[in-house]
């Protein structure tokens, strides 16, 4: 089992990248469920509907007031967080020429992956 010299010669369950080696449990894991149905009843408690709403209309404030932290938490809830690259125009006019709607295609490739998970479950 690899030491490394910050433990002062004691053994650790990493390797020197930081990796947990064989024969080692790692951490505690994911939460049980339980675990996360208190906190998010605390978080509920916590932050009733009307709480939210404030937070929210502060937020909608100061967005439009120029706070670029404002725009970016806003806009993680309402387009979610961009992955990859964003659309340029001309694949936006390649879609509209082309009579194609992305957002249906991407519904119609959930909904036969949903039909396809669900004739699996039968075999």
């Amino acid at each position: 089992m690899p030491t490394n010299d910050h433990l002062d010669g004691q053994e650790s369950d990493r390797d020197a990248s930081g990796k947990f080696v064989k024969g080692h449990p790692g951490g505690p894991g994911r939460p049980r469920r339980d675990t996360e149905r208190q906190y998010l009843a605390a978080l509920q408690e916590a932050c009733p509907p009307e709480t939210w709403k404030a937070i929210v209309e502060t937020a909608v404030r100061d967005a439009g007031q120029g706070d670029r932290y404002a725009r970016e938490w806003l806009s993680s809830y309402l387009m979610g967080r961009a992955e990859g690259t964003a659309s340029t125009l001309h694949e936006l006019a390649v879609e509209e020429a082309a009579g194609t709607d992305p957002v249906a295609r991407d519904a119609t490739r959930s909904r036969e992956s949903d039909a396809i998970a669900a004739m699996l479950q039968v075999l």
